[in-house]
């Protein structure tokens, strides 16, 4: 059968609208090919589509279709670097193209290859804590174990947390499955094939855990330590319309320093009670989506620039006719101008002020402690998740 040929069909067949498709994974490779390979086929669809995993036959082959629009694409690119599981970044990376015009895949075709090739760096602290407290309670479990059943599971757990302990600590990207060895093949040879020879001796899992504990920063069990996210518990009306009326986006903005970039509001008839709120607003009828309308508020409001990492907060507000839903993106700040901020808000001092301050997080989060605020459930966030927030911005808490 010709794998080439048959996904050109079916794309032309069951999206006639794409603007590019490619045909990836083993199909494609004589090394990793086997009878049962299916064509793994990834879709870009025009932007008002919505995006899709399905999986039929045509022609006799098993298929799986990741069919989205360049938007969707991106957002489970972002998703997948977050989580160092590069599955559908690997796909555009070494797929062929079968439909569109020629070389219309190829920007982000060469981004993929890029992220793929850098790998995904050295995981944060608290990930690699994470990995380090699953594994130290699994020997210690192993060590104790009194059922040979649940010995058995054990030990195979042990095993496997381990390939992926090995490749956090090494910054590679991780993978499930068959995927897991694939990654560690190509991060150390030697060390995956005494991983391969391990799994069903005990001593040697254990040895080979142990080690690889060592280089990550050893066991972990005493002072480990997580607290639950708090959440918006705003109660929602049951008989409220399942309609979202209004849409915010708003942006948690930290700068190189890793303070927060925050606007107080003093109302001209409330001069002793200011709040304080985080750049943002509503998304407007030519924002292209909530994360375009967050980058234009920072820019109105701020005179900034800025980019989003991802989004980390949601809540929502019953309204009579819906909902008033609000996005919160985390973001890094590139530039800043006051003198360029605009918006009708700047031209009516009946408004009262909006002053910029700046809130270090650094500092176990009591900076927010002297602020009010709004909503207070985002400061108890904040405050709560600060060390994630800086991680996954980029920045350390020192």
């Amino acid at each position: 059968m010709d794998a080439i040929t048959d996904a050109a069909a079916l794309v032309a067949d069951r999206y006639p609208h794409a603007l590019w498709a490619l045909l990836t994974g083993s199909v494609l490779d004589e090394h990793t090919r086997t009878a049962g390979s299916d064509l793994d086929i990834v879709v870009c669809l025009p932007d008002y589509s919505a995006g899709h995993r399905e999986s039929l036959r045509w022609n006799g082959w098993p298929v799986e279709v990741f069919a989205n629009s360049e938007t969707g694409h991106r957002w489970f690119l972002q998703d997948e670097t977050g989580k160092r599981k590069p599955t559908l970044v690997r796909m555009i990376a070494t797929g062929v193209q079968i439909a569109g015009a020629d070389g219309a895949h190829a920007p982000l075709q060469d981004e993929c290859r890029a992220l793929l090739e850098a790998g995904p760096g050295i995981p944060s602290d608290m990930s690699v804590e994470d990995l380090r407290y699953g594994l130290t309670d699994l020997l210690d479990d192993l060590a104790y174990a009194r059922d040979a059943g649940e010995a058995t599971i054990t030990r195979q757990l042990v095993w496997e947390r381990t390939g992926h302990l090995a490749l956090a600590a090494a910054g590679r990207w991780d993978g499930g499955g068959k995927w897991l060895l694939r990654e560690l093949r190509s991060w150390a040879p030697a060390w995956s094939e005494r991983w391969l020879a391990a799994r069903d001796d005990e001593a040697t899992v254990v040895g080979l855990a142990e080690e690889t504990l060592a280089v990550a920063g050893g066991p972990l069990f005493e002072g480990y330590r997580r607290t639950a996210p708090i959440r918006d518990r705003t109660g929602l009306l049951l008989d409220a319309p399942a309609v979202v009326v209004r849409r915010a986006a708003r942006a948690i903005l930290l700068d190189d320093e890793g303070r927060l970039v925050l606007i107080k509001r003093t109302l001209p008839d409330r001069p002793d009670e200011p709040y304080w709120v985080t750049p943002g607003g509503g998304v407007e009828p030519e924002d292209m989506d909530t994360e375009e309308a967050c980058l234009r508020e920072v820019h109105e409001e701020l005179g900034a620039t800025a980019s989003l990492v991802r989004q980390v907060y949601f809540t929502a507000r019953p309204r009579e006719e819906g909902f008033a839903t609000h996005h919160y993106f985390l973001a890094r700040l590139k530039t800043m101008d006051v003198s360029l901020r605009h918006g009708p808000e700047f031209d009516k001092p009946d408004r009262g002020s909006y002053d910029v301050e700046l809130i270090n997080l650094r500092n176990d989060g009591n900076s927010l402690d002297r602020i009010r605020l709004v909503p207070s459930a985002l400061k108890m966030f904040l405050q709560t998740n600060r060390g994630a927030l800086l991680a996954e911005a980029g920045l350390d808490l020192a």
